[in-house]
């Protein structure tokens, strides 16, 4: 699959977020993980549409890695939560 950083087509906000982030795209989402600052994945859910809100309310403070997979192209952008 095509590894992109900075997809032109995908916006995650808030960021820092307390709670919620929404992920927003053109295209359709076909599923998030999110990691924490040691690779271990804490959250992972299929979306399968063109956006998704988060709740990271019972994740602990820190920086975590979002992977978005939209069909194939994978972008991971860094939320912070506080």
């Amino acid at each position: 699959s095509k590894v992109a950083e900075h997809s032109l087509k995908l916006s995650l906000y808030p960021n820092p977020t307390l709670d919620v982030i929404n992920i927003s795209s053109t295209s359709t989402i076909t599923d998030y993980n999110i990691y924490n600052m040691i690779g271990n994945k804490v959250m992972s859910t299929n979306v399968n549409a063109s956006n998704a809100v988060v709740d990271m309310s019972t994740l602990t403070k820190g920086v975590y890695f979002v992977k978005v997979n939209q069909t194939g192209i994978i972008t991971i952008k860094r939320i912070i939560k506080k």
